[in-house]
């Protein structure tokens, strides 16, 4: 069985402080310079033909952003979540949006006031508006559709074809967003809600077989400070995500797995356990106890070469999945601002793969067809470009 998944943080909410000017749609340059990145960098990346990228099955996606406007005749100008991240992935894949808090739900002034009238913003959002941050999954339309992770009936009907295949109108019913982290929200990333996007597809697995993927979309909290030598803040951190790490291991993947009712049956009589992944922004190094412990938990790294691969040469061959951007004025007769790019890049983004080992052959899972973790290239001064790589695993499971 063949698996290929795509994880990004794609910092959306640089767009909350650099909105396109009225009256165009307010993400119309944030799709633009992503788009390009995607088809120009990304897709050219995963190439192994002329003619055909390596495209995804399954794309993962942090710090997405979207807006809902709530007046009674919608302008055009604020773009969904799924419509900005159609907007960016074209018609090849079905895009899903997952807000964790918004200005409307959480609507804390140290995060929003900047961004109303007179808060600063040369373009600012209606209160009327409702800006969401949060996360995207992106479906590739052919050949795996989503699937439920529940039956509908206890006692199903296991003659009609097949019992486990939504309607197209009903994808939402086949995800689940559970909340990871509680507490009031104080306006910074200290405190952001987080998510962990459930989803399930059912993928080929060897001649006429098939089999299940439960897949997670994960970013876990960081605390500001954090990785500056503050020992007292990296370990509070390191605490929260074990914690994060700990209900996603035992109240989301366990409990699935020891669930005697209402969990979808296996359709054929020899077939296989579900195989499970993980992906996502983890905010945690390789050597952390956060890694050690889902390695314990049979997860195997889908990305085992952290070399950085650098569309434009900066990080090229460093390790390294996130850097720091910091944005100045540019000289003159140059571009207005230039992207700074701050100290060496880390390693903080996985494609994670596993279950118990017994789940897997003895030559376990191969990574041959994986790449490295990539940086696409943006436009020299881009206020939009992320600060971490792209990750692509293609997880051959035996």
């Amino acid at each position: 069985m063949i698996l290929k998944v795509m994880s990004w943080n794609m910092a959306g909410a640089k767009v909350f402080g650099c909105l396109d000017g009225d009256p165009d749609p307010v993400a119309k340059t944030y799709i633009k310079h992503f788009y390009e990145a995607w088809e120009q960098g990304v897709l050219r990346q995963f190439q192994t033909s002329k003619h055909q990228p390596d495209y995804p099955d399954i794309i993962l996606l942090q710090e997405c952003i979207g807006f809902v406007d709530h007046r009674a005749t919608p302008s055009g100008r604020w773009q969904t979540g799924k419509q900005i991240l159609e907007g960016v992935f074209s018609s090849s894949y079905e895009c899903f949006f997952f807000p964790a808090f918004s200005s409307h739900t959480h609507p804390h002034p140290a995060r929003w006031n900047q961004l109303w009238q007179g808060g600063g913003t040369t373009h600012y959002i209606p209160e009327e508006i409702e800006a969401q941050q949060g996360y995207g999954v992106c479906v590739r339309r052919d050949p795996a559709p989503l699937r439920r992770l529940w039956v509908k009936d206890p006692q199903p009907d296991t003659t009609k074809d097949p019992i486990d295949r939504p309607n197209p109108l009903q994808y939402n019913l086949c995800f689940e967003a559970i909340h990871t982290a509680t507490g009031l929200y104080l306006g910074g990333r200290d405190t952001e809600p987080r998510l962990v996007v459930l989803g399930r597809l059912k993928v080929p697995d060897g001649p006429g077989g098939e089999r299940y993927v439960n897949f997670l979309d994960v970013h876990l909290t960081t605390l500001k400070g954090e990785r500056e030598g503050k020992i007292r803040l990296d370990r509070q951190g390191s605490r929260i995500r074990l914690q994060q790490l700990e209900m996603i291991l035992d109240n989301i993947i366990s409990a699935y797995q020891e669930a005697t009712q209402h969990r979808m049956p296996r359709t054929a009589p020899h077939q296989k356990e579900d195989i499970w992944v993980m992906a996502g922004d983890f905010n945690a190094t390789p050597v952390s106890e956060e890694l050690e412990l889902v390695g314990q938990a049979g997860f195997v790294d889908g990305n085992p070469d952290k070399h950085l691969e650098d569309a434009e040469g900066t990080f090229d061959g460093q390790i390294g999945t996130k850097w720091s951007i910091r944005r100045d004025p540019g000289a003159p007769g140059g571009p207005p601002f230039i992207n700074k790019y701050i100290g060496p890049p880390i390693v903080v983004d996985y494609v994670l793969c596993g279950l118990q080992s017994s789940a897997f052959s003895v030559n376990g899972v191969s990574m041959a067809r994986s790449r490295r973790p990539y940086r696409p290239p943006f436009p020299q001064g881009s206020p939009f470009e992320p600060d971490h790589a792209v990750l692509f695993a293609s997880l051959d499971v035996k």
